[in-house]
């Protein structure tokens, strides 16, 4: 067995007493900084309500019951984890779903006990906004506060020791993130291989004892898509290991084991594929565009008849451009555009637009730099031709192209055409003059295909203003 060493076993046994000495004791002053920041966000809401109506208020048992209840949920679901601390995302993200939570439970409970009448309306929708920033404003406190070397070290890392089955590359993208989410690896240890696994009991025990040494937390386990076959029987001798046990996999599995599954007769499925949008999400989607495009055509209004006369007094044709795209399932529509060219374009041939294209009109570069040539889509989002967001719509010349040279192309068109994309926003839009270009494309669709959610739609659609700013298009 091949042992690698990351300290001295004196080192890390001191450390690691004061730092199970310390964690108790911090964990009990972030509860208390919340119910702290809670209540004093209530007299401060509550103040700020008497001085601007002059009304007096409900006395402070609201803000004791929000924020007894806010620090009980947050405590078990693990906000104060030594290892989450420094994770500011996921804190915010959990942070705000209990606030709203609390505050719920708090109108319930005075809905039941009658007691509504008693509760000011206006000292709770300002202490609904002055709680939420303090709580998050106290996130960022910690991560400031805790990421230096010296409070990693003894107050937010839990010590791992990691277990392979052969020697790692500690370079890879697997494992050089491990400090940064609260993993401290102070051993690795190589087992060796075993036919019929009675040399690893020895191995194990060895293990035990030298982690037992160093106050080891838990361990990390790294198997690959190759050493499954092992896992069950290596699994039976990890028994005798005390401390929790974690999977570190490679890709193969890590993308397998994120993937839906259903229980199946003592079983489970797994979704490789999944199927179209169900009812509830296809309404989800279908709100946000009807929402969306509709303000956005009511607000770009001014800027819509602008560009239709600037295109009219430039060039002699329509205004707008008509083409023939596939929409979801195949099915073939007609998507709107503002004409940027001197052709149109329709037939068994398109050739997509080039830097410097001659083809391009004047106002037509203009548009096209700015996408404004795209918004007439809003329209064939209103009609349910297409989304706000999805896989961009090609002409069918080039589709018919890139589904004989792409395997999974055809797989574009399981969700409706997008206005803008996840390819889009990652910086694949415009031409794509190679196949490999094309290829990144359809592998960026396929992905949020894949894994659509309405937070993904939101999400795109915030990067697109940035993603306009920074990248060319023509």
């Amino acid at each position: 067995m091949a042992v690698a060493t990351y300290g001295s076993e004196n080192y890390y046994s001191v450390v690691s007493n004061r730092r199970g000495a310390l964690q108790r004791p911090l964990q009990v002053a972030l509860i208390a900084g919340d119910f702290l920041a809670l209540l004093l966000s209530y007299f401060a809401a509550s103040g700020l309500y008497r001085l601007l109506v002059a009304e007096q208020d409900s006395s402070v048992g609201a803000g004791l019951v929000v924020a007894a209840v806010f620090v009980m949920i947050s405590y078990f679901q693990g906000i104060y984890d030594h290892h989450r601390l420094l994770n500011t995302v996921w804190q915010l993200r959990k942070t705000l779903a209990i606030w709203v939570i609390s505050l719920t439970i708090l109108a319930v409970e005075a809905f039941l006990l009658k007691s509504s009448a008693d509760l000011s309306r206006g000292t709770t929708l300002l202490f609904a906004a002055t709680g939420g920033v303090a709580l998050g404003g106290l996130r960022v406190l910690w991560r400031v506060a805790l990421n230096s070397s010296y409070a990693r070290g003894r107050l937010v890392d839990r010590k791992v020791v990691l277990l392979s089955l052969k020697p790692l590359d500690f370079t890879s993208s697997r494992f050089k993130d491990l400090r940064k989410h609260g993993f401290n690896v102070v051993r690795h240890f190589v087992l060796g291989p075993s036919e019929d696994g009675s040399g690893w009991d020895h191995e194990i025990r060895d293990v035990v004892h030298q982690a037992r040494a160093a106050d080891v937390e838990e361990y990390l386990l790294v198997i690959d898509w190759d050493e499954m076959p092992l896992l069950q029987r290596l699994s039976q001798h990890l028994r005798m290991v005390p401390q929790p046990i974690r999977l570190l996999p490679d890709f193969p599995i890590a993308d397998l084991v994120s993937r839906p599954f259903q229980p199946v007769s003592g079983t489970v499925a797994i979704e490789i594929q999944r199927a179209p949008l169900t009812v509830f999400e296809r309404a989800q989607k279908r709100c946000l565009d009807i929402g969306l495009a509709s303000f956005a055509l009511l607000l770009l209004a001014p800027l819509l008849m602008t560009a239709a006369i600037m295109i009219k007094l430039d060039s002699m044709g329509h205004v707008i451009f008509k083409q023939s795209r596939r929409g979801f399932n195949g099915k073939p529509f007609q998507i709107w555009k503002f004409r940027s060219m001197t052709v149109a374009e329709n037939g068994h041939t398109v050739t997509q637009a080039t830097k410097s294209d001659v083809r391009v009109t004047r106002v037509g570069r203009v548009l096209r730099r700015t996408s404004i040539d795209e918004l007439p889509q809003l329209w064939n989002v209103l009609r349910g031709e297409m989304s706000l967001v999805g896989p961009r719509p090609h002409a069918l010349a080039h589709d018919n192209y890139y589904d004989q040279l792409i395997s999974n192309y055809v797989y574009r068109h399981h969700m409706k055409p997008g206005l803008t994309g996840w390819a889009q926003v990652n910086g694949f839009r415009g031409e794509t003059p190679t196949i490999d270009l094309m290829e990144k494309r359809v592998e960026y669709d396929v992905w949020y295909v894949s894994n659509w959610s309405i937070w993904l739609d939101i999400r795109i659609i915030l990067k697109t203003a940035l993603a306009l700013i920074h990248q060319e298009a023509y």
